[in-house]
């Protein structure tokens, strides 16, 4: 299992100088699978590992922007044995579970961990800051830089560590022998060089490096006092502490550094002066420079920092980090500018993939901590969204920027922002207590004393808005109570499944009813979901036993996790009545794909509840294997356990279940969506555009040539190049048509000019052939592929008003 698993999460990266690449040993049979685990076995039993696997291809890759004739601005890649990093990959599962089920990983560290990012040090930070600024304080912060990090980091300085963890036996002795006696050889080209032996640090590229070096640094900010702030990602570290005494505030902080320096001293670790940065954050005016020293060495005192991707100023206004996003931005807008034209260019949907990837991406990074930035600096974001969106549509100038958001499916920025605040929320309330953010969501008098739009202070109101506050939220990451290498592998047979995708063969009751035949000896149980509204029934069926149970989950919760529950409950009835042999049957692909691959990105509480039952099952001899069957083709058991689940809708919540991220995030984004309609419909602009699209959220599917998107788009709109619009933004004197004088309009120039008499009746003979009738409102309801836009497109290029529009 743990091989299989470890093989799930693989991708196709390059391979060492074996030339073994992922895919191949994902292609090999289960015999030559069970060759490679007994290697792994003896390698992990003699502490030893084949000379090769400890050896490296380094491919320098040149940072841009950087002197290439300085060989400290290459970013070395590393190449090792695929074999080695599989393996690596199991010890670091085994690893990472024993000091997250011990606790021994500092809360402060939030790199290299499941559920934590950069959002974690980051927002403490400006929490702080936003305190301060309320009681008129000043927050000193350093910011550390460990030189060579990771290539610096003592091995036998690690393994008396692990010791002290409790880490010893075969598990040391494997971590002892990879890091020992390794060896790099540089590749530029065709060319290579000699091999070097590599006396320190953690191997580059290296799938366990990153745990193995949080392990070294873990304890850095260990005998700092309560009364200070600190945080850690990977190697970035920050310390930093808010008083009214600046004299006072420099004098503790000073001591920190030392205490910093000693353990840097003990554990072969050294920070670089001319990379650690000293910064005050304070609305007073303080003329005198911090004096800080590191090394003796006085550290540079700083107006903005860059820490963890944010550039922290020194009053927080945050003018300088959304200047940096909207100036990394406009050169995507350029190069997206590039790849379109008038009449030609990419299409609108393969345009908002680059704006998704390259510019909402940069908008959204941090945008949880610099949202309380001044409207005055976030309408310039705002401006970068709707210069993006109009050159993915093509539309008009004077188009409202709602009407853009709606065409495109994108959410207001605003709105964007308290999504990801309400996700980020989500995610905390489903983290262990210790988790440092949630201190920052703390009832404290400054948050009565001054309202801000800062998260610490905001999110609470937006949560009670949308009536989320007595949401009770699943952990995030639940940690198993039994290892997760001893669990068994579940058997799911997913037989029917890859028929049913071979278009050749047609599903049918008798056919799946002949397929679980096979099963003959095993007793069948049918699980099975029901949702209507947010109301969640489950149950199972026995039909050999004629046992029918059908139960009601708390509202509000996915069908999702009502079929996970639902083969939780089959599952202990299976341990309860103990027989030998049992299949349980379901018309749930994702939970059974779930519970197959041992992933899920929603419930994993209830799939490791599943897991801890199939091992318990195990242990006392019987069997069990989970079936797929198709839903509604008439299979006796199915059919009765989908009654079941509906009949159980109707009856009082008898399961109580906590309710997941993902279904969280679903409540948020269903109230956000309201809020956004009601902004569409009271919005006094856009109303031609109102008509024909009311509803926000919905897509259009079908992809044409860039000109006839452009086109069609902008008559969506009702602002294109007509007369009518060009008077709007003053470029014609009128706005009237040419031939009747008046208005020239969309509708005037398709439904009414005398000069298209003969291009109308021939559309209208069109328009007839399909049965339908000319409705200008409906018709741009099409998608861009249907027949009635195409008998459009045909007349407006027969009017030649084609490129006029």
């Amino acid at each position: 299992m743990e091989l299989n698993n470890a093989l799930k999460k693989t991708k196709n990266t390059a391979p060492g100088k074996d030339q073994i690449w992922y895919r191949m040993i994902r292609q090999l049979s289960e015999k030559s699978k069970d060759i490679i685990l007994q290697l792994y076995n003896k390698i992990w039993m003699e502490g030893q590992l084949p000379i090769n696997w400890k050896e490296s291809i380094i491919i320098p890759i040149a940072k841009p922007g950087k002197d290439h004739s300085n060989p400290e601005n290459y970013r070395p890649i590393a190449l090792t044995s695929n074999l080695c990093k599989i393996m690596e990959k199991m010890i670091n599962n085994r690893l990472g579970y024993y000091l997250n089920s011990k606790g021994y990983i500092s809360k402060y560290q939030s790199g290299f961990r499941k559920g934590r990012s950069t959002n974690d040090p980051t927002l403490c930070l400006e929490h702080d800051i936003r305190r301060a600024q309320v009681n008129k304080e000043s927050v000193v912060a350093i910011f550390f830089d460990i030189e060579k990090a990771y290539d610096m980091m003592w091995i036998d300085g690690l393994l008396i560590k692990l010791n002290k963890m409790g880490i010893k036996g075969r598990m040391i002795n494997w971590i002892k022998d990879f890091l020992t006696n390794r060896k790099i050889q540089v590749r530029i080209g065709e060319g290579i060089s000699g091999k070097y032996i590599v006396e320190n640090g953690t191997p580059q590229g290296s799938i366990i490096s990153p745990l193995l070096f949080s392990i070294m640094i873990n304890d850095v900010f260990r005998d700092i006092g309560k009364d200070m702030g600190c945080s850690l990602f990977a190697d970035d570290g920050a310390v930093w502490k808010r008083g009214k005494n600046v004299d006072f505030i420099v004098r503790k902080i000073q001591e920190v550094i030392i205490e910093i320096e000693n353990w840097a001293l003990q554990w072969g670790f050294r920070f670089s002066v001319d990379k650690t940065k000293v910064m005050i954050f304070t609305q007073k005016k303080i003329n005198k420079e911090i004096k800080l020293k590191l090394y003796k060495q006085e550290l540079e005192q700083v107006k903005c920092v860059k820490f963890l991707g944010l550039w922290f100023d020194e009053k927080l206004k945050w003018h300088i980090h959304i200047k940096k996003i909207v100036d990394k931005c406009k050169k995507i807008l350029n190069i997206m500018r590039c790849l379109v034209g008038s009449d030609w260019g990419a299409d609108r949907k393969s345009l908002k993939q680059i704006y998704a990837g390259m510019i909402r991406s940069n908008i959204d990074f941090g945008c949880l901590v610099y949202s309380a930035a001044a409207k005055t600096h976030l309408v310039k974001l705002d401006t970068i969204q709707n210069q993006a969106l109009r050159l993915c549509t093509g539309a008009f100038k004077t188009t409202p920027v709602a009407a853009l958001e709606i065409e495109m499916g994108e959410m207001p920025l605003d709105l964007r922002r308290t999504k990801l605040e309400i996700n980020y929320w989500l995610n905390l309330q489903g983290n262990n207590v210790d988790h440092p953010t949630l201190e920052i969501l703390n009832p404290c008098w400054e948050k009565e004393k001054k309202e801000l739009r800062s998260y610490g202070w905001s999110i609470k109101n937006k949560i009670e808005k949308f009536k989320m506050n007595k949401l009770e939220i699943s952990q995030t990451t639940p940690v198993s109570i039994i290892p997760p290498w001893i669990l068994p592998e579940a058997k799911v047979d997913m037989s029917v499944m890859e028929k049913k995708l071979d278009k050749s063969c047609i599903i049918d009751r008798d056919l799946v009813q002949l397929y679980l035949n096979k099963y003959y000896q095993y007793i069948q149980i049918y699980t099975d979901a029901s949702k209507i509204t947010e109301k969640t029934g489950i149950a199972f069926v026995v039909p050999e036993f004629n046992i029918k149970i059908g139960k009601r989950i708390t509202d509000g919760t996915s069908v999702y996790t009502g079929e996970m529950l639902a083969i939780l409950l089959a599952l202990q009835w299976v341990e309860e009545i103990k027989p030998l042999k049992t299949i349980i049957c379901s018309d749930s692909s994702s939970a059974l794909l779930s519970i197959k691959n041992n992933q899920t990105d929603s419930r994993m509480d209830i799939l490791l509840e599943i897991y801890h039952t199939l091992f318990r099952i195990q242990n006392m001899g019987m069997m069990v294997i989970f079936v797929w069957v198709p839903a509604h083709i008439g299979v006796d058991g199915n059919e009765k356990a989908d009654k079941m689940a509906k009949r159980a809708i109707k009856n009082p919540v008898s399961i109580t279940v906590k309710i997941s991220k993902s279904e969280g995030k679903s409540i948020a984004k269903e109230n956000l969506m309201k809020v956004w309609q009601k902004r569409w419909d009271e919005d006094k602009k856009g109303r031609w555009f109102y008509k024909i699209q009311g509803k926000v959220g919905e897509k259009r599917n079908g992809r044409r040539n860039r000109k006839e998107e452009r086109v069609i788009t902008r008559l969506r709109f009702g602002h294109t190049g007509l007369n009518y619009t060009l008077f709007k933004i003053q470029k014609h004197k009128t706005g009237k048509c040419d031939y009747c004088d008046k208005y020239e309009t969309i509708e005037h120039v398709i439904l009414e000019c005398h000069k298209y008499e003969a291009e109308r009746g021939y559309m209208k003979r069109e328009f007839e052939r399909i049965k339908e009738k000319v409705n200008l409102v409906d018709i741009l309801r099409k998608n861009l592929g249907s027949k009635q836009i195409q008998i459009i497109i045909r007349y407006l290029k027969k009017t030649k008003l084609f490129h006029r529009i």
